[in-house]
């Protein structure tokens, strides 16, 4: 199976408070956040096209990263919903991984589990299950304590039939829906069903300093 990627790296990443974009963070290995999570997908066979969204300030010295690879750029949008949009126009395959520029340490067993879903399923995206008792809380109160096995996070990629999610994200702006991640656009607006696929602890998203402490 091949599919196309869409990288999503239009935010600014200012709860890091480094003074740019964390996507430009150097690794240990040498590496951006952005080179690390690209290359993991730029290196496997399967993916025919990597797309990285970025924003209008970043984007010259994100080309820059990848200048002898062929890797292609648009702009973003507003939102995350609005960039993830922009970078589904320009998929040429019919499977499409949409994924967090900020996760780097995606693993080639996590993209494994993905390809083999979509060979029957038509949408899924990694999980995992919550380790900590969630409760519901509104004005300070709690509100309910919902059942722990029933509760996952939710991880990417994101995996679709590229048709299918292009359409769910046309009906999502016809309603004027905000989502907050893809699978929700598929949820709330798409004609196909989601499923779960076994994620990993490892896959975290950068958000804070502590994410990346001794990376």
């Amino acid at each position: 199976m091949e599919y196309s990627v869409v990288i999503v790296a239009a935010g600014s990443g200012s709860r890091m408070g480094l003074g740019y974009n964390k996507m430009l963070f150097q690794l240990k290995n040498g590496r951006t956040i952005l080179e690390e999570t690209v290359l993991k997908f730029y290196d496997d066979k399967r993916c025919k096209q990597v797309i990285v969204v970025a924003s209008d300030y970043d984007l010259e010295t994100f080309q820059t990263l990848f200048k002898d690879k062929n890797i292609e750029f648009t702009k973003g949008g507003k939102t995350r919903q609005d960039s993830v949009y922009q970078g589904l126009k320009k998929v040429r395959q019919n499977y499409v991984f949409i994924h967090d520029g900020a996760r780097p340490w995606i693993s080639k067993d996590c993209i494994n589990r993905i390809v083999k879903v979509l060979e029957t399923k038509e949408a899924c995206l990694l999980m995992m299950p919550v380790k900590d008792t969630i409760k519901v809380v509104e004005d300070g109160k709690v509100i309910n304590t919902p059942k722990r096995s029933t509760l996952y996070l939710a991880q990417t990629p994101q995996a679709f039939v590229t048709k299918k999610i292009i359409k769910a994200y046309d009906r999502a702006y016809e309603k004027g829906i905000q989502a907050t991640d893809d699978a929700q656009i598929m949820e709330l607006c798409g004609d196909c069903e989601v499923y779960m696929v076994e994620g990993s602890y490892e896959n975290m998203k950068v958000t804070t300093k502590e994410d990346i402490e001794g990376k």
